[in-house]
């Protein structure tokens, strides 16, 4: 782990500092991988326990990569695009020759972007005087990013929930759902399940919720965050405002935490009204209150198989770099519909033949690989 001062010249023209993280967990796969978040909450053992989590993910999924994270304790809402721009170039200098495809390779997360990583990106190349696209990933196309990122956790996502529905004999249409953190993942989940014949029953943002048993429009409220308009200040038709924890507890088919981790506590469990809880947010359910929501009858769709679209997509876009290859938006949607489908058809194998729930089939699956990984 390593933690450094990032100082930034503002816009007003005094210097800030500002802190940063660089947790790396393992390489025992390969080259690590994790984002880099820019969050007000960011912390050291945040960030240790994001790094185990992804080396999990790696690992069930069977990506050629170790765990880790990184992040810088800000709330990039306050910056100015020339502020954030400094922050993100500071943040790759620090890192040095500890950064590189063959290293450790960086992806957005909360509070990044395209623009982020492409800035990242840049100022990686100037420092080595080289092209070196394979060692950021998540840049736009136009730098070596691999088209059909955006909305890929979400894609990855619903090939999971549909092997798993399908699993259980049950058809996904007329289903309700509702999320909590209505950002890219959440957000572009909520339009693939309204897609595809789900109802959206509540939805929250940092500022709060909305709740409408008949229905909310998933494509409005995209739309509305594409404003930067907050929840709060939205006036739908039929809809009622409630608390972003409220929108976990109300009665649907499946409950989305899209959000940030911890989210369901053990004190929150005997409120939880759901039959699924698709894991977006990575780790969105305390330890201590995962076995109480299983005893509930509640079944789990586990973050590291159902969330891995993203960083499946991040993996093909180190690939493609580091192949010379291009790669076609639909070429590499194909190839996230695949390996998502060949991931939740071994959990759910792993889960019948030995009487375990979803979320242990996927340990059991990652722990598998990892000790194989470590025994060579």
């Amino acid at each position: 782990m390593r933690r450094f001062a990032l100082p930034v010249r503002m816009d007003h023209g005094g210097l800030q500092t500002f802190t940063g993280w660089r947790v790396v967990y393992s390489n025992c796969f390969g080259p690590t991988k994790g984002g880099v978040r820019f969050h007000p909450a960011t912390n050291e053992a945040d960030l240790t326990a994001l790094a185990f989590r992804l080396l999990l993910k790696c690992a069930v999924n069977g990506l050629p990569h170790g765990g880790a994270g990184g992040g810088v304790a800000v709330d990039p809402r306050t910056l100015s695009s020339r502020e954030k721009e400094q922050l993100a170039r500071a943040y790759l200098d620090a890192l040095g020759e500890e950064v590189g495809p063959d290293v450790d390779i960086l992806s957005p997360d909360l509070g990044t972007d395209a623009q982020v990583m492409g800035w990242m990106a840049d100022q990686f190349n100037k420092t080595r005087r080289a092209s070196i696209p394979g060692a950021i990933n998540g840049k736009p196309p136009a730098l070596g990013g691999i088209p059909g990122r955006p909305g890929a956790t979400a894609r990855g996502a619903w090939a999971v929930l549909s092997a798993v529905l399908a699993e259980r004999g049950i058809q996904p249409a007329g289903l309700t759902f509702a999320v909590q953190g209505y950002g890219s993942a959440g957000g572009h989940l909520a339009r693939v399940l309204q897609q595809n014949g789900l109802r959206l029953v509540a939805a929250s943002d940092s500022s709060g919720g909305l709740h409408s048993p008949a229905g909310l429009d998933a494509e409005v409220l995209w739309q509305a965050k594409e404003q930067d308009r907050s929840f709060k200040d939205l006036q739908l038709p039929d809809a009622t405002a409630l608390s972003a924890v409220d929108v976990l507890t109300l009665k649907a088919d499946l409950i989305i935490p899209a959000a940030t981790a911890g989210q369901i506590t053990a004190a929150l469990t005997p409120h939880l009204q759901c039959r699924w809880i698709v894991e977006i947010a990575n780790s969105p359910i305390a330890a201590d209150a995962e076995a109480a929501v299983i005893e509930q009858g509640i079944e789990i769709i586990p973050d590291v198989v159902v969330n891995a679209g993203g960083i499946t997509m991040s993996h093909f876009e180190w690939a493609q770099n580091r192949g010379g290859a291009l790669w076609s938006a639909e070429d590499a949607r194909s190839r996230l519909d695949t390996r998502m489908i060949a991931t939740a058809t071994s959990m759910l194998q792993v889960a019948r033949e030995r009487s375990v729930s979803l979320a242990i089939a996927a340990q059991l699956l990652a722990l598998e690989r990892l000790s194989a990984a470590l025994s060579r």
